[in-house]
C-alpha cells in the first residue's frame, strides 16, 4: 500500500488534485501544503466554472498549488499529484500537450524563480487529502483558503496520514 510521506527537512510538500463534475458542469481543485512536521501550512479548495477535461483541471490544480505556496512564501517545494502527464510536463523540457501548454508554461515561469523544487507522481492513496478538498469544492461558491484552522472533514484522513507515515513529534 502506498502512503503519504512527509517532505524532507526544510521542504514543503504541495499535494494537488483536480475533479471534474460533468453533471454540474464544473471542475474543482484541492491543494494541501504540509511541512516535515506534518503541519498544515495551507489548505485550499476552489471551484472553477469552466468546462475543462481531467487533464486540464489537473494542470490547474498544480498551478493553484504552486500559486498558494508562492503566496505563503513557502520554498523549496515538492509538488505531488496523481497526474503523470501534468507532473512530467512540468519537469520536462519537452512540449506539453497543447490543451495544457499555457498553464504549464506559466508554472515553469514561476518555478524558474524558485530556489529549488521537485515533482513527484503518486498514487491516489498518497493524495487523499487533496482529493477530498477537490471533491468538497463542488459545494463552495468561492475559493476557500485555510491557513491555520483546517476543515474538520479532513481530520480523519490527516490523522491517518500522520499515523501511517510513522511521524513522531519532536
Amino acid at each position: 500500500m502506498s502512503i503519504w510521506k512527509p517532505p524532507w527537512k526544510g521542504w514543503y510538500k504541495v499535494n494537488v488534485d483536480g475533479a471534474v463534475f460533468k453533471e454540474s458542469n464544473c471542475c474543482c481543485v484541492g491543494v494541501v501544503i504540509r511541512n516535515e512536521r506534518v503541519q498544515m501550512m495551507g489548505v485550499m479548495c476552489k471551484k472553477l466554472e469552466l468546462p475543462l477535461g481531467a487533464l486540464e483541471v489537473e494542470a490547474k490544480a498544480a498551478e493553484e498549488g504552486i500559486r498558494l505556496a508562492r503566496e505563503l512564501s513557502l520554498s523549496p517545494i515538492i509538488i505531488e499529484g496523481d497526474s503523470q502527464i501534468v507532473l512530467n510536463a512540468i519537469s520536462s523540457p519537452d512540449l506539453p500537450p497543447s490543451s495544457i501548454k499555457k498553464v504549464i508554461e506559466g508554472i515553469k515561469s514561476w518555478l524558474m524563480h524558485s530556489s529549488d523544487w521537485k515533482s513527484n507522481v503518486v498514487r491516489r492513496s498518497c493524495n487523499v487529502v487533496a482529493h477530498l478538498l477537490a471533491r468538497h469544492a463542488k459545494f463552495e461558491s468561492e475559493c476557500i483558503i485555510w491557513a491555520e484552522d483546517i476543515p474538520s472533514m479532513l481530520d480523519y484522513q490527516i490523522q491517518k496520514d500522520v499515523t501511517l507515515s510513522g511521524f513522531v513529534p519532536f
